[in-house]
């Protein structure tokens, strides 16, 4: 499980498996999100600020860009 630098401090990002979808994880480790980067899509499990969300959809794309 590899972790990435978040876009927040309260926020982290693993893969789960080698081709498996990323992970948004708060500060306690709960799921927030799910990002696909074959799709490009986030599948939110949990409510976030707009702002956050916005900025973690943001980071997300640009850090895994969708596969063709």
């Amino acid at each position: 499980m590899k972790k990435e630098h978040a876009p927040l401090p309260s926020f982290t990002f693993k893969r789960a498996k080698p081709d498996g979808l990323i992970q948004v994880l708060n500060e306690g480790s709960y799921l927030m999100a799910e990002y696909s980067d074959r799709t490009g899509v986030v599948k939110w499990q949990r409510v976030v600020v707009t702002a956050q969300r916005e900025k973690i959809e943001k980071w997300l794309g640009s850090h895994y860009p969708v596969q063709a």
